[in-house]
């Protein structure tokens, strides 16, 4: 929970899992996703989190983008700023204008905003490092009286991604 309380104030929130995996194919993971398979988390689906399905690399490198979509139709084009192949991958979000998240709040021009993410992966000795991270801007009273419950979201919602990539690692193992 370290991570939670870290980047509190200035809207950056990471998570991180270790991987016994080539950084090859943890990269081919994150830059190309399908977590249809997996159980999504009830609670999310209860206050309206849309269930992510796949995110795919349309063209790779700075200036390139990739196309995350979602189970409400709703999609994220994400403007890669930073491509440094096996390392480190950062995008900006720029979600459809019916990204909505507890039904209400539209993600492309409500109180919240997720600006940027990004994975980086850091080679250990017998392991690689994968982080997870976003920053993120909360606009207007609601942002600021919202901001907890919208932390854990984001919180939470990042680890199910990286145990969701996990599990697509493990099951490509063989």
């Amino acid at each position: 929970m370290k991570n939670f309380f870290q980047g509190y104030r200035s809207r950056f929130i990471y998570n991180t899992i270790f991987l016994n995996f080539d950084r090859t194919d943890i990269w081919n993971e994150i830059t190309n996703v399908t977590v249809t398979q997996f159980k999504f988390p009830f609670l999310f689906s209860i206050i309206g989190v849309p269930k992510p399905l796949s995110a795919e690399v349309i063209r790779k490198g700075v200036g390139g983008y990739r196309v995350a979509s979602f189970s409400n139709d709703a999609q994220f084009k994400q403007e890669i700023l930073e491509w440094v192949e096996n390392k480190k991958y950062r995008f900006k979000f720029n979600p459809t204008d019916n990204f909505r998240v507890g039904y209400l709040m539209n993600l492309s021009n409500g109180p919240f905003e997720i600006k940027t993410g990004g994975y980086e992966l850091i080679k250990g000795k017998n392991e690689v490092k994968l982080i997870l991270s976003s920053n993120y801007k909360l606009n207007g009273f609601l942002g600021v009286i919202a901001h907890l419950p919208f932390r854990l979201v984001v919180y939470f919602f990042q680890k199910h991604l990286l145990n969701g990539i996990r599990k697509n690692l493990e099951l490509h193992k063989d």
